[in-house]
């Protein structure tokens, strides 16, 4: 004999409307979903803010570089990443930054049906980083702005890892940040020395 009870309309209704339970039953199910969003909150607002703590850093060593008057080396440049890994609170082996000093040539106008001929003046990378080269800067050009013939523009490109700090699904995020400037108390920034 079956000990199962027959479910009829009238039966589920009054199932329905019951109201009875236990909250401990309801906290044991609730709480690891509860505890995982909290942690997860927190999670994705820190991958954020060590981004926006990352483009700000980039643009600040992107204005420093701007005002320089001088000529640079690879020590300037060096102290650049140090500067950078205090600004955005990196103590990671594999952040890097990249300078490259670009002239436009010809083709510079909006809308020229020819592309631009960008050059490449000198770039220099911290680390293993390999320095840009003139085969690789066209895939550059839209980082790019307009800008008139025979100008200079600096590219300034940093990366820094970010290591989630709860493991929520997050994978470790490489932080790549361009930011473009112009020197602006010199026509061109030379590296080491001035050539005409």
């Amino acid at each position: 004999m079956s000990t199962l009870k027959k479910f009829t309309p009238k039966s589920l209704r009054r199932f329905a409307k019951r109201d009875e339970g236990s909250m401990s039953v309801e906290a044991i199910l609730m709480f690891p979903l509860l505890t995982w969003a909290y942690v997860a909150t927190f999670a994705f607002f820190d991958a954020f803010q060590a981004r926006s703590v990352n483009l700000k850093a980039t643009f600040t060593v992107a204005d420093m570089i701007s005002r320089e008057l001088n000529t640079v080396d690879a020590d300037y440049i060096d102290g650049l990443l140090k500067l950078f890994n205090s600004l955005a609170d990196s103590a990671d082996e594999e952040t890097w930054l990249r300078v490259t000093s670009i002239r436009c040539v010809s083709d510079c106008d909006i809308g020229d049906e020819n592309p631009r001929v960008l050059s490449n003046e000198w770039s220099y990378a911290t680390g293993s980083t390999p320095a840009l080269t003139q085969e690789t800067l066209m895939s550059f050009d839209g980082a790019i702005p307009v800008m008139p013939e025979d100008d200079y523009v600096l590219m300034i490109e940093t990366n820094m890892s970010y290591q989630p700090t709860f493991n929520v699904g997050l994978p470790v995020l490489e932080m790549n940040e361009i930011a473009v400037t112009r020197s602006r108390f010199v026509p061109r920034l030379c590296w080491e020395s001035c050539n005409s």
